[in-house]
């Protein structure tokens, strides 16, 4: 019977005032929420990079007011990073942006970066000079077949791209393992901590 008296109440919807701070490593989303508390409020990150706020407050014994807002996390931000903390009134939405990959320059990357970078280029083939035959006698120049010629080259080049392909794929699975892990460190700490929504 609890669940008819829910449905009895008036839903007043708003539109909070919003404010956007644009920084250089993050930006800021400043949801003004004054009579709110942080219990009324739900801040929710969907699998699709969806932002998710609502929250709801009686009025009084009739009435409750709500507001709900979706946000479509930019590709730039790093959405693992983002964090909720509502204080004075005010609901900080923080989303880092993510750092761009700054590749190796001459070398002083690591050596394992270098590498997976790196795009195989074939040899070129050294040409063997011809040199007149001499005149004495019926002696042929020595020159290399196009067959041993192409079984020599992928001989030299044909393994390397499979080993670079081998060391891409392991580092790959390390960073997906890493970051699952990474995923639930994150999970776990944000159940334990209370001045965090999200």
């Amino acid at each position: 019977m609890a669940g008819k008296g829910d449905h009895a109440l008036a839903h007043e919807e708003f539109e909070p005032l919003c404010k956007w701070q644009h920084g250089e490593d993050l930006d800021v989303l400043e949801i003004h929420l004054q009579e709110f508390k942080k219990e009324q409020l739900k801040v929710q990150l969907s699998n699709h990079g969806v932002l998710k706020i609502y929250g709801e407050r009686p009025l009084d014994a009739s009435r409750k007011s709500k507001f709900y807002k979706e946000i479509q996390i930019s590709s730039n931000h790093d959405a693992s990073a983002i964090r909720a903390k509502f204080a004075n009134g005010c609901l900080y939405i923080t989303m880092p942006k993510r750092k761009p990959a700054i590749p190796p320059k001459n070398g002083n990357g690591s050596a394992e970066a270098a590498k997976t970078d790196q795009t195989p280029t074939p040899e070129p083939a050294k040409e063997q000079s011809q040199a007149p035959a001499p005149s004495g006698g019926g002696a042929k120049p020595q020159t290399q077949a196009p067959a041993e010629a192409a079984s020599e080259f992928q001989g030299r080049a044909g393994k390397a791209p499979c080993l670079r392909l081998a060391k891409v794929a392991v580092a790959l699975a390390a960073t997906v393992a890493a970051v699952s892990y990474f995923v639930y460190l994150y999970k776990s700490r944000v159940a334990e901590d209370d001045d965090w929504i999200i």
